[in-house]
């Protein structure tokens, strides 16, 4: 119609590119009321079991003791002990009850060089790699070694069929202009680069920290948006310390653990946090960990073990 006032289109929402991102929360009686009870029993058993406070072979409260805790029917109860059975997480024991099963996770070392590929594969794990993007592109503020334009290479990494991990990595162009999309499918980075360029990744640091998985990577990895991940971040060098690549990996909580092996060295100037582990300013064994003595070596694995461990829980409880 003639003389008729438009409304102004509405800006178009576009979900974050950046899985770091923090999902949005919700009050938690919200969550609570809209949870079903059989996924209220599942996540609550689930939880302890994450937390430690059920051990593999544990026996969990029969089915009775669960109807009485969360007042629910037996029906109810059956159906969240399956759903716990599906994750792996428990089994029916013949004359027992439910038990907690054994922990089905794999172990990657954060203090060696070699990529989550190469050690899993070398424990006998069956990976594959699907390459979701391969391509150039402006660096993000916090990539400032590599150049001014690099290659991103992102992959989703699969164990036994079921994603694990979800890598992103900025690589110099020189390095990513040579790796050929196929190849990365079913080798590790590190030994392709080698490969094509001769750059061998010599040293590095590595930060690790729990984080809640937030749209849209929860749904690549498989888990719900809010879910307990460990990011693995650091940057690699060759063997004359020209940088190679920086990266995240996100790994799934409930398959991947991380091992951390304690060396004798002596203390570092600097840290893992500033990146520069020389007074040089060349980085330091990968690991980022300024090591002591033998007993100041265990309080400091015991005291990151348990700040992971806390961060874990806190991302749990914010769900």
């Amino acid at each position: 119609m003639c003389g008729a006032r438009r409304r102004p289109p509405r800006a178009r929402r576009t979900p974050t590119d950046d899985p770091r991102a923090a999902p949005p929360r919700e009050g938690r009686g919200a969550h609570v009321a809209r949870t079903p009870l059989h996924a209220r029993i599942s996540e609550d058993l689930r939880g302890r079991i994450h937390d430690r406070e059920l051990s593999p072979g544990d026996l969990l409260p029969s089915e009775s003791a669960l109807q009485e805790q969360f007042s629910v029917s037996r029906s109810v109860v059956r159906q969240a002990l399956a759903t716990l059975e599906a994750e792996g997480l428990v089994r029916r024991a013949k004359g027992r009850g439910t038990v907690v099963a054994p922990r089905g996770e794999l172990h990657r070392n954060v203090d060696l060089s070699s990529g989550l590929m190469a050690q899993l594969q070398q424990r006998g794990a069956r990976t594959t790699t699907e390459v979701l993007r391969l391509e150039q592109a402006d660096p993000p503020q916090h990539v400032t070694a590599l150049g001014e334009r690099v290659t991103v290479l992102e992959r989703l990494r699969r164990v036994d069929g079921e994603p694990a991990a979800f890598i992103r990595t900025y690589l110099p162009i020189a390095i990513g202009s040579a790796l050929d999309r196929a190849a990365l499918t079913d080798t590790s980075l590190h030994h392709l680069v080698g490969e094509v360029t001769g750059r061998r990744v010599a040293d590095g640091r590595r930060t690790i920290r729990a984080v809640a998985a937030a749209p849209p990577l929860h749904a690549v990895l498989g888990v719900a948006a809010g879910a307990p991940l460990l990011l693995l971040e650091g940057m690699s060098v060759d063997q004359d310390g020209s940088p190679v690549e920086e990266f995240s990996t996100w790994h799934r909580s409930d398959r991947i653990a991380f091992d951390l092996a304690l060396q004798p060295g002596a203390p570092r100037t600097g840290g893992a946090e500033s990146g520069t582990g020389r007074p040089d300013g060349s980085l330091g064994p990968a690991g980022g960990v300024a090591l002591g003595g033998s007993d100041e070596r265990l309080d400091r694995a015991i005291a990151l073990a348990e700040e992971t461990l806390a961060e874990l829980r806190a991302v749990r409880r914010a769900r």
